[in-house]
């Protein structure tokens, strides 16, 4: 929450001395992702009551991110609500469940839902044209559901998303990335900048490649595979987010470009343009603040390219479950009680 007090000084830091001088503002996905994988941690560890905080944390930045940032969708939000589904479903409030879960149908049409789905709305007043779609294609059950089946839960994050490097382009080439964008009087001093053949190349960060985004991972409870489907693609939103602020980001570090010239043509005038000394100390500003201006790279490094879920009912009892992704593999017995629930997850960051 500290990036809401944003304030003056920051801004004026990023333009004129370095991006990594302002604080540091999360994107949404960062913010959504805090609770959501808060919440698969409370549940791992079968707590229901800090599962259901995170759950309501979780609605509190969506609220934020829809009024105040104008986002009205964010693929986040299909694994989040998924697993705060799951959890006030666990916690036996069925019509919470189901607008949970009717937000995470908005985002993807979640296959393991449909039998899920159906149990609960035999119980709730909760009623969704999703859901009704979901419950639908549903297969026919062949047997009653045995209300002492337990059930567990698998999810598996793999890859990692992309990450901020630095880059340097030179002048020319930026100025042409944000033709459309820069103020005439900043183009303008750019280029006389460039034309003089001084400092010509700006740093700024850019997006390094994700990695193992299209590996295959793997659940399986004693020995029998569960149908895993994909929850969300965290790479595209990062994608997405990125390609709104990278004007801006070039935008800035043209601006600090200016602001360092300006700084050693002041220095220049004020000690005599034909002061051999002044020229020294205008060059010195310069390089100084050159030195200083570092690409802000700050982001959330460990979190997965994807991630996928899958659950399956079981009968009561223990039982072997192994996730597997990108050569990582985590092999967990859990204990499930009659109509009890059990989650294992994965986090294969490679």
């Amino acid at each position: 929450m500290l990036d809401l007090a944003h304030n003056a000084g920051d801004s004026i830091g990023e333009y004129v001395y370095s991006a990594s001088a302002s604080r540091y503002v999360a994107p949404p996905y960062e913010k959504l992702l805090i609770n959501t994988l808060n919440m698969l941690n409370y549940l791992e560890t079968a707590d229901l009551s800090g599962a259901r905080v995170e759950a309501r944390r979780l609605s509190v930045i969506h609220r934020y991110i829809k009024d105040d940032l104008k986002e009205t969708q964010n693929s986040i939000l299909g694994l989040g609500s998924y697993l705060a589904g799951f959890v006030y479903e666990k916690s036996g409030e069925s019509d919470e469940a189901l607008r949970y879960y009717d937000e995470a149908l908005a985002v993807s049409n979640y296959q393991s839902l449909a039998e899920p789905l159906r149990a609960l709305t035999q119980r709730a007043s909760y009623k969704s044209p999703r859901i009704d779609k979901a419950v639908a294609s549903a297969p026919t059950r062949e047997l009653p559901r045995n209300e002492d089946d337990g059930e567990v839960l698998c999810v598996v994050g793999y890859g990692r998303v992309p990450h901020k490097i630095p880059k340097r382009i030179p002048i020319g080439l930026a100025l042409t990335l944000v033709s459309g964008d820069i103020h005439p009087n900043n183009a303008a001093a750019a280029n006389r900048l460039a034309a003089k053949g001084l400092v010509t190349w700006i740093n700024y960060p850019t997006l390094a490649p994700d990695q193992g985004s299209y590996a295959i991972p793997t659940c399986s409870v004693d020995g029998k595979a569960i149908p895993m489907e994909q929850a969300v693609n965290v790479s595209s939103e990062v994608l997405a987010e990125w390609r709104k602020i990278e004007g801006k980001v070039i935008l800035s570090a043209i601006t600090r470009l200016i602001a360092r010239f300006t700084v050693g043509e002041g220095i220049q005038a004020v000690g005599g343009r034909d002061s051999p000394l002044a020229f020294l100390a205008s060059l010195g500003a310069q390089a100084t603040l050159t030195a200083l201006d570092t690409p802000d790279t700050r982001s959330w490094e460990t979190l997965p390219a994807r991630v996928a879920i899958g659950r399956i009912r079981v009968p009561a009892g223990k039982h072997a479950v192994v996730a597997d992704a990108r050569g990582v593999s985590r092999s967990q017995p859990v204990q499930v009680s009659a109509g009890g629930w059990a989650i294992v997850s994965l986090q294969a960051l490679r």
